[in-house]
């Protein structure tokens, strides 16, 4: 049985900015420095995100650090300066 939990599929929703810093915990500046280097999710028009791409990306961090755990990584720290994996447009 797996013990992953299930990712249920986050409504299309849109994000104010304040609450996409506060869901990610992300300085402005960071989430700003990320977009512009395609490794966060753009914003829409009205300066807002859609809910499911920033859970997406979320989802994509927890991946990240789980297999780098598995593959004998730094277990629950940072390992190196690289970027989180990028999402699929």
């Amino acid at each position: 049985m797996n013990s992953t939990p299930e990712i249920t599929q986050a409504p299309r929703r849109l994000l104010r900015l304040k609450q996409v810093l506060d869901r990610t915990g992300l300085p402005k500046s960071t989430m700003y420095s990320r977009i512009s280097t395609g490794t966060f999710p753009k914003q829409v028009p009205l300066g807002s995100s859609l809910e499911s791409e920033v859970e997406a990306w979320i989802q994509a961090l927890v991946d990240e650090r789980d297999h780098r755990s598995e593959s004998g990584g730094t277990a629950g720290g940072i390992e190196g300066d690289g970027d989180p994996p990028r999402l699929a447009a």
